[in-house]
């Protein structure tokens, strides 16, 4: 039953958005479009569920009066690059996408190109992306960004990291982390890897 269930709610959290209403008090019914995913899971799973949506980088919104849960996923593509350019007619030119470096121990510079579709609609949506380690130990955190996204909840940014030393051999991991006013702890909604080393 528990891969079962684990294999739902990847299935809910990739399909984007999925409800769950109250069957009667305390208990919570699942579905994925109109098909049943779950039936009578209790209602003090709420919590347990918005845990492991949250490690897939998705969001839950649960009203406990309705018993109503609803998971947001947000679509985050992300490139690790050289450069990035835009023209003056706003074309945006990518140049050399890195896989990774040689050498540990040589301060690099490389840009980072985020493109988010479906965000959760908010009035203060913040994004930040932070370069994580072989070792799991953060290397270096960009700047915090705000969006609104009450009228359109796709968008696309460019962040550089700039002369950062990478000390390790290994995979680094560069991730999208994201909050609101209605989610205010920030969740990794993406990451993409680059390698040092051969």
């Amino acid at each position: 039953m528990k891969k079962a269930w684990l294999s739902a709610l990847l299935a809910l959290t990739v399909a984007g958005v999925g409800t769950t209403a109250a069957l009667g008090e305390g208990a919570l019914r699942v579905f994925v479009g109109s098909e049943t995913i779950a039936s009578d899971m209790p209602a003090s799973k709420a919590e347990s569920v918005e845990s492991l949506v949250n490690k897939l980088g998705g969001f839950v919104d649960y009203d406990q009066k309705t018993g109503k849960l609803q998971v947001v996923k947000p679509n985050v593509n992300i490139i690790v690059l050289e450069g990035i350019q835009q023209t003056r007619n706003k074309t945006i030119v990518f140049s050399n996408p890195i896989k990774g470096y040689s050498d540990k121990n040589v301060p690099r510079t490389f840009n980072v190109f985020v493109e988010v579709d479906e965000a959760p609609v908010a009035k203060d949506l913040r994004i930040q992306l932070v370069l994580i380690g072989p070792d799991g130990k953060e290397v270096s955190r960009g700047k915090e960004l705000k969006y609104s996204t009450q009228n359109a909840n796709s968008f696309y940014f460019a962040e550089p990291f700039v002369s950062t030393k990478l000390e390790d051999y290994g995979n680094y991991k560069v991730q999208v982390q994201m909050k609101s006013e209605k989610f205010p702890t920030y969740v990794v909604v993406g990451e993409n890897t680059f390698t040092v080393g051969r």
